[in-house]
């Protein structure tokens, strides 16, 4: 499938629950949340459904986000119905890891291709200051689980001014001692996140230098998304920087969105695009979902760089 400014689209990111475990500060509220009632969040029927129309519409990468995916009670027999769907090649997820200890074999079984990890401080005090929790072990044992089992990670850190500015190199120390993949996020205006100045990753590639000597730009991979890979002589992984503020990375964007309650969002930064729950419970088959998503992907704007979503990431899908 190609937009309307000669992109390939292939990668759908599906957030399949609003509701988070976690109360991080750039995300969301420590108050009560009005999260959605569960008759509102598509079904694992419905998921299937609508995978099985990206599939056809060229959808070869699926990611499964949320909130905190692993708060859904069906996402192991989830993640193993898109698997099996043909035409998709892989199936990933973003999580917190809180609940990923005792999953990560059956995942890893049902067929999930890797795992990102989002843990923004290795700092017990920091880690609950950061998150409103105090389940840092929780998050490491999930680390260490996909470890054992040979579930792939990538490490996600939102670097925090002024918060976990000096915790960025311990977290650095893992692609250093493990051959993993450590990314900083920068910190995008959205929701809790408009209250905190980004950290720009330029910095913090320099800081790394005066610690651990030069890092080599490894050769950009279009599948491997916005992230820039460096490696050190030092490091058995790999160090990676998202940079959504100050680089725009829109022309070689390849995903589109779909959030917990079935709306269809072409871009991150804007407002959503389609709802495609009523098509899906009107009984449309993925034929059917196939020719909307086509329709609706070449109206994908050119540049998101600005945005218009007013929407938290938890509602949007992170």
């Amino acid at each position: 499938m190609i937009d309307g400014f000669g992109r390939t689209i292939d990668y759908l990111r599906i957030s399949v629950t609003d509701r988070c475990n976690l109360r991080c500060v750039y995300c969301m509220k420590e108050e009560q949340q009005e999260f959605l009632p569960s008759g509102e969040l598509l079904t694992l029927e419905e998921w299937v459904r609508l995978c099985k129309g990206a599939a056809l519409t060229g959808i070869r990468k699926i990611r499964i986000t949320g909130g905190e995916p692993l708060m859904r009670q069906d996402i192991v027999e989830l993640v193993e119905a898109i698997s099996n769907i043909e035409g998709i090649e892989k199936v990933v997820m973003t999580s917190n890891a809180v609940h990923l200890a005792p999953l990560a074999e059956k995942l890893k079984k049902a067929g999930l291709s890797g795992v990102n990890v989002s843990i923004d401080s290795l700092d017990e005090k920091q880690y609950c200051r950061l998150t409103r929790r105090d389940v840092l072990s929780d998050a490491l044992a999930g680390l260490a689980a996909c470890g054992k089992v040979g579930l792939p990670v990538k490490v996600n850190c939102v670097p925090v001014a002024g918060e976990n500015e000096k915790e960025l190199l311990h977290l650095a120390e893992l692609a250093k001692k493990y051959p993993i993949e450590v990314r900083f996020i920068e910190m995008m205006p959205i929701g809790e996140g408009s209250a905190f100045p980004p950290v720009k990753n330029e910095t913090i590639r320099k800081r790394l230098e005066e610690v651990y000597g030069e890092f080599v730009q490894t050769e950009q991979d279009d599948r491997e998304g916005p992230a820039v890979y460096y490696t050190n002589e030092h490091f058995k992984g790999r160090i990676g920087f998202i940079s959504p503020v100050s680089r725009s990375f829109c022309h070689q964007c390849n995903r589109i969105r779909m959030t917990a309650e079935g709306k269809l969002k072409l871009c991150l930064h804007h407002p959503v695009d389609c709802d495609l729950r009523e098509l899906v419970r009107s009984g449309a088959e993925p034929q059917k979902i196939q020719k909307v998503l086509q329709e609706r992907i070449l109206q994908k704007p050119r540049d998101g760089h600005t945005t218009d979503e007013v929407r938290p990431m938890w509602k949007i899908g992170g």
